[in-house]
């Protein structure tokens, strides 16, 4: 499992964070902190094209975040929840003054997000991935829920940087070769089997929407995350964005 190595630490209060974003690198005022999730499938269906625009997309992204803001990220899952995921997370300290804006507050932030870049680009290395034996994105999505239950009070945003076609022993939608039935996720939902991702702003990076067979994944992923309640714009399913929306969903 992918290990935190930060030994940063917040110091304030989530109110002290509504100040984060005093300008400094170009960051907007806002009163909420934010939680950033980042999901990466290395699989190698994945072209070497699309992990380093998911790495550019990233590092643009937490240039962007604030004091108090958190971050976390995750490789997908392969088959099941029983593996060891990799994943990390963290906060990003907050201002130790409040009442103004302090060079030391600046430069720890500035840090810290150098940090975190260096950090994640283990997660979009485009080495190594011929040993990656499936694609479980539902089995991530969990680990994901575990995130929002850890970051209460924050504007949450999921960045999947994937196809979306899940492909383990029981779903494989590589080709439409094994796909969910039409009432998968009626039927998962009544067992009490889908993850929590309520208030959850999803974008999905790396996946087609081209064809016949991308369209039906597509309204898959679409009846899911309603179901889970996560927010979920057919907008938000894109290949190849110039950039990552830095507000959550309205």
């Amino acid at each position: 499992a992918v290990l935190g190595l930060f030994a940063l630490a917040g110091c304030g209060t989530s109110e002290g964070n509504a100040a984060g974003g005093e300008g400094e690198g170009g960051v907007v005022m806002r009163s909420t902190p934010q939680l950033v999730v980042f999901v990466y499938d290395r699989s190698t269906s994945i072209s070497h094209h699309q992990l380093e625009l998911a790495r550019q997309l990233t590092n643009d992204r937490i240039r962007k975040l604030a004091h108090g803001d958190r971050i976390a990220a995750h490789q997908l899952l392969q088959l099941s929840l029983e593996e060891p995921p990799q994943r990390w997370s963290e906060t990003i300290p907050q201002r130790q003054f409040t009442e103004q804006a302090m060079m030391r507050d600046s430069i720890q932030r500035a840090r810290f997000l150098r940090d975190a870049q260096d950090y994640l680009v283990a997660f979009t290395d485009t080495t190594d991935r011929a040993n990656i034996d499936g694609t479980d994105i539902l089995s991530t999505l969990h680990d994901v829920a575990a995130d929002l239950r850890a970051g209460p009070g924050r504007d949450a945003t999921l960045y999947i940087f994937s196809d979306m076609l899940q492909s383990n022993r029981t779903i494989d939608m590589e080709g439409l070769r094994l796909m969910p039935s039409s009432n998968w996720v009626e039927r998962e939902r009544t067992a009490g089997t889908l993850p929590d991702l309520s208030g959850l702003c999803v974008y999905v990076v790396g996946a087609r929407v081209d064809t016949n067979m991308s369209q039906r994944v597509k309204d898959f992923w679409q009846e899911y995350f309603d179901a889970t309640n996560a927010v979920f714009e057919a907008r938000n399913y894109t290949l190849r964005p110039v950039e990552l929306p830095e507000h959550p969903c309205t």
